[in-house]
């Protein structure tokens, strides 16, 4: 019988489990995998929150907790890894939330378009108010994964090699998307043609002319030097991919309940490792991509989001676990005025 290589990849990480996932020494000390899917860099969020987070953990153990950070997609693809942290093969995981819409919608409520206009500080207020707890207890009820915490994420951008000054040129634009629904019946939306795609084929289908384009955060595209294929940036803030931390319950179930709280607080790090980043990165980015060529315009935001009312409007009829999320929010920035 000939076995297809994702089901080698997870047979392999099956048999690797028990010495891969959460492994102690004999002087107690634990070391826990921790995985993202963007190349390691400096000034890149996830490498900071990464960092953030291992250095929270060794202080509040004293040094007996800490990570082995494994950046760019090292250990697979985003699902193939959110699969290896439902198994226990993979311990701790950034994220991106469209990529667990293949398994359960309880978190696609998240990344629905401009939910905070590209805000942070209103995004990380909010998560941390309520909200995020009870669609992470849903997401461990459904998926056998345990949410630590919610990464703050800038909205992402459109790069593309294709002429964009306004909304009627996104039509008929080839466009790299995620697979979920939500990111998809967005860019539909708005024009564009999505074609969903792994994250590590954008460089070289942007150079064959697979696609047109792709959209992302900016400075992930350079740490992943995806800018070098691009003519032109298109800032939209659209959506976040809405990125989130996450354990595997094998991992988690190593830890005691003091441990559990330290690494509840290692999560919260992260967030503030990223959220800081982001903030500080994101224009020095466009002013990098800039410098090195790029056209930059901006997409008509008032246009951009009457266009995809309906897209909400869809999903919150549809899923319960999205019309939560967004009435929250709605309900949240009305009260408090923002």
């Amino acid at each position: 019988m000939r076995l297809g290589a994702k089901t080698v990849f997870l047979l392999l990480a099956a048999l690797a489990a028990a010495t891969l996932a959460g492994r102690s020494s004999a002087a107690g000390e634990k070391s826990f995998r921790l995985s993202w899917a963007p190349a390691w860099d400096l000034e890149h969020g996830l490498t900071q929150a990464g960092i953030q987070a291992n250095e929270r953990i060794k202080e509040l153990s004293g040094g007996k907790i800490s990570f082995v950070f494994f950046p760019g997609g090292q250990l697979g693809n985003e699902r193939e890894v959110f699969e290896s942290v439902q198994l226990g093969t993979i311990d701790l995981a950034f994220m991106s939330s469209p990529v667990i819409s293949g398994f359960s919608d309880v978190l696609d409520g998240f990344d629905t378009p401009y939910l905070c206009d590209n805000d942070m500080d209103l995004y990380k207020e909010i998560v941390n108010s309520g909200i995020g707890d009870t669609m992470f207890k849903k997401l461990e009820e459904e998926t056998g994964v345990i949410g630590l915490s919610y990464l703050i994420n800038p909205g992402r951008d459109f790069y593309l090699n294709t002429r964009f000054e306004t909304l009627a040129d996104a039509r008929g634009v080839k466009l790299r998307s995620m697979e979920s629904p939500i990111h998809l019946a967005t860019y539909r939306a708005l024009g564009f043609n999505p074609t969903p795609m792994a994250y590590g084929e954008i460089y070289q289908a942007m150079k064959n002319g697979t696609i047109d384009g792709f959209e992302d955060v900016s400075v992930s595209v350079r740490a992943q030097k995806n800018y070098e294929v691009a003519k032109q940036v298109v800032i939209s803030g659209h959506m976040t991919a809405a990125p989130v931390f996450i354990a595997s319950r094998r991992a988690w179930n190593t830890l005691t309940d003091q441990e559990k709280a330290w690494m509840r607080e290692a999560g919260l790090a992260a967030q503030e490792g990223t959220r800081v980043t982001y903030q500080e990165q994101t224009p020095l980015t466009i002013e990098f991509m800039r410098n090195y060529g790029l056209a930059i315009s901006r997409i008509e935001m008032t246009e951009a989001k009457k266009l995809v009312q309906p897209v909400m409007d869809e999903f919150c009829a549809r899923s319960a676990n999205v019309k939560m999320v967004v009435d929250y929010f709605n309900d949240y920035r009305a009260k408090h005025g923002k």
